[in-house]
């Protein structure tokens, strides 16, 4: 996982790394500090370990809905969903995504017109708290497949 400050207004392919100039990366535990979100590092090798790991999370944040969730150009109306992923929108329930193949962006707005991008891979895992603006995209690649957690089966979303 790694985390930046991103310029203000970035203009042109939003699944571009849009860093701040000079570059200002963040730890986890700024961001934890800034936003509230919370990462997990989940070993996707070793099965006893990754099920221990999705247990306690789920268990810690009350879920116990899921589901698979993957993004790829090959999606119909591919370009507009990624607009709507784009658009900054909060949740009545933690955010909770764990990354199972490909890459991806959150970004999170824990002030005003200062957004910080997470970038996510493979066995990344956060918990952007309710109530915290964020969005979505892909990165150039295109794809991400993308485990994501419940408390209530209406919160899925597509």
């Amino acid at each position: 996982m790694q985390i930046w400050q991103m310029e203000p207004y970035p203009c042109g392919d939003k699944r571009l790394p849009h860093h701040v100039f000079p570059p200002k990366k963040l730890t986890t535990t700024q961001l934890t500090q800034l936003a509230g979100v919370v990462y997990y590092k989940v070993d996707l090798e070793d099965t006893a370990a990754m099920k221990k790991r999705l247990s306690a999370v789920k268990s810690e944040r009350n879920v116990n809905f899921s589901d698979v969730f993957t993004v790829t150009d090959t999606m119909v109306d591919f370009e507009d969903k990624m607009e709507q992923f784009y658009e900054p929108q909060e949740h009545t329930e933690d955010v909770i995504s764990l990354v199972v193949e490909g890459t991806c962006y959150y970004d999170v707005e824990p002030v005003d017109d200062q957004w910080i991008r997470v970038q996510l891979e493979k066995g990344d895992m956060i918990v952007i708290p309710k109530g915290l603006s964020h969005r979505f995209t892909t990165t150039p690649l295109n794809f991400v497949k993308m485990q994501r957690f419940f408390s209530r089966k209406n919160e899925v979303q597509g």
